[in-house]
């Protein structure tokens, strides 16, 4: 056989075995068939209330359908077979026996931008969360109910010692309703400590104590750095959620003997500054100050 002839014979059983795998991909066969869809109103033959609460959600309004047009095979897979098989629960995907990330990895099929970006390695992916665990996709009335008038129990199911702490005398209005805890936090996930969903706890404390940003001619260090140095966001029995009494915060840092020393020195037992007494009461700007003698903070 000559060189040529061989080329040509090499080439015809190539061309001849991809139109005969081609052909078997187009065959139809009882694994493809299985791989159909059925259509929501195959759905709605036996899941009624089901596909009625769907329809009311978010999920069944026109956004998600330009999305995806599978309705509720989107997320339980096609469902020709289950149909076929008399309700087969076998031969359907269903959810609640997936593992927790196969759960989300559905959800994030779609919800895989904005706030849900960072989902996957945040705190709560971590801990064997999961959408579910939060969400509820056929019942999104009480869904509603339940992430915005109720957002904090929600979270204090978990968070336990946040419940105690908003339960303090001195706190963030969330117990009287005017705030959430994903005011502050994002749950799904962040780039910041605590979920915090800003830069910085300060940036975001920032955001509604505004006259507290400055710029300042005399800053505070610790009120730069960090709020929370000061401060407890979630509740305090002391004024002004802060994290002790005056003038015993203050003097963590401020050691010193003397004015403005500790309680106790060399010439008295106890300081009178001990009773009826604050730091705030002459620093009064300890946020900071733009008068040219205030470095002190004084008022």
């Amino acid at each position: 056989m000559s060189k040529r002839k061989f080329l040509l014979f090499i080439s015809f059983f190539f061309a001849s075995a991809i139109l005969l795998f081609s052909l078997f991909l187009l065959t139809p066969s009882k694994a493809s068939a299985q791989g159909e869809y059925a259509g929501i109103e195959q759905c709605a033959m036996c899941h009624e209330d089901l596909v009625k609460s769907f329809k009311d959600s978010i999920h069944g309004k026109k956004g998600f359908e330009l999305r995806s047009d599978k309705a509720c095979e989107t997320c339980h897979g096609p469902a020709l077979a289950h149909v076929e098989a008399g309700g087969d629960k076998t031969k359907i995907k269903s959810v609640k026996a997936l593992s927790s990330e196969e759960k989300s990895d559905i959800c994030l099929q779609c919800h895989e931008r904005g706030t849900q970006m960072l989902w996957n390695g945040a705190a709560h992916e971590s801990r064997g969360l999961n959408c579910l665990t939060c969400h509820s996709v056929h019942n999104p009335k009480a869904e509603k109910a339940q992430l915005l008038s109720k957002e904090p129990e929600l979270c204090f199911n978990c968070h336990k010692k946040n419940k105690s702490q908003i339960l303090r005398a001195s706190h963030h209005p969330i117990r009287e309703g005017k705030m959430n805890c994903s005011d502050c936090h994002n749950p799904h996930g962040t780039q910041t400590e605590k979920l915090i969903s800003a830069n910085s706890i300060t940036e975001k404390c920032y955001e509604c104590h505004t006259e507290k940003r400055g710029p300042f001619l005399w800053e505070h260090v610790p009120v730069r750095e960090d709020c929370s140095n000061c401060h407890d966001p979630h509740g305090s029995n002391h004024q002004k959620m802060l994290n002790a009494k005056m003038p015993f915060l203050c003097q963590r840092c401020h050691s010193d003997t003397r004015h403005p020393g500790t309680l106790y020195d060399q010439t008295q037992i106890v300081s009178n500054r001990l009773f009826n007494r604050s730091c705030t009461n002459c620093h009064s700007t300890i946020h900071g100050s733009n008068h040219p003698s205030g470095k002190t903070f004084l008022r």
